[in-house]
């Protein structure tokens, strides 16, 4: 797994198998969690992650799983698991975008036409903007220090890249920070758009990141882009848009007995 969230967050945790997780008080309570803005924990062998809730037994644990692996196996008392999904493209020596859809790719012509640019950057203080502004239009908190903190790290990463798309004026219109997981993968983390008057704008300039993105892990031997996954409806459209596969990914979250009826009400995403 990726060593930058070890810097960014030095509570982290992990073991030889490679699991990643990050003990820490949530609403004043403790508990055991994947890591802020991680995919996941890492290797996830069902006795270790077994051995893992028994052994913490914090009042909450929320622990997910690696995209694509099912979960078959008992779970501890007051334990449950999710059903979520992240969105995949395979990428290889050939130009990603050629399996494009047709409207994504006239989409991209259409940027290019209208003076769209996407250039690389090493520039946080855009990503965290455009990241942050996108978060509170969906009413999703966000610790800004802890992601600028997370950004900065990732940054130190041989397989991290970053884009910014800007206007024909220079303005930042979208950007995004890529990282790798050491697998052959490259995750889409840390998007964010400027909204425009201009119907359409936002859109196709968030298509070039993706685009300038994608050509770049497949250059760079990456095998397959992950969209990192959204729970929002009109998000996850907008990624199967690109030809992208729903990869199904398992939550599993523990809860002791007094906390589930608060769960309800400060996280309703957490309960079957």
């Amino acid at each position: 797994m990726n060593a930058a969230w070890d810097r960014a967050f030095p509570q982290c945790q992990h073991d030889a198998a490679g699991r990643r997780t990050l003990q820490s008080l949530r609403f004043g309570i403790q508990a055991l969690t994947t890591p802020p803005w991680a995919q996941d924990i890492g290797h996830a062998d069902h006795n270790a992650v077994q051995g893992l809730l028994n052994k913490f037994a914090a009042p909450l644990q929320v622990l997910d799983l690696p995209a694509g692996q099912s979960w078959s196996a008992d779970l501890p008392r007051g334990a449950w698991t999710l059903e979520r999904h992240t969105r995949q493209v395979r990428i290889g020596d050939v130009d990603p975008i050629e399996s494009w859809p047709a409207t994504r790719r006239k989409q991209l012509r259409r940027a290019e036409r209208e003076g769209l640019a996407a250039e690389p950057t090493k520039e946080v203080e855009n990503i965290l903007m455009l990241h942050q502004a996108a978060r509170k239009r969906k009413g999703i908190k966000s610790d800004g220090a802890a992601l600028e903190r997370l950004l900065h790290a990732l940054f130190e990463e041989p397989d991290s890249h970053a884009w910014v798309v800007r206007h024909s004026d220079g303005r930042a219109l979208a950007s995004g920070l890529f990282h790798g997981d050491g697998h052959g993968r490259c995750i889409y983390g840390f998007g964010g758009q400027l909204r425009m008057d201009e119907p359409g704008v936002s859109s196709r300039a968030t298509v070039l990141l993706i685009a300038a993105a994608m050509r770049h892990a497949a250059k760079n031997g990456a095998s397959t882009f992950d969209f990192g996954g959204s729970a929002d409806p009109g998000v996850d459209r907008f990624y199967a848009e690109f030809g992208a596969k729903k990869v199904d990914k398992v939550r599993i979250v523990q809860s002791a007995w007094w906390l589930k009826p608060a769960l309800r009400f400060i996280r309703p995403d957490l309960v079957n």
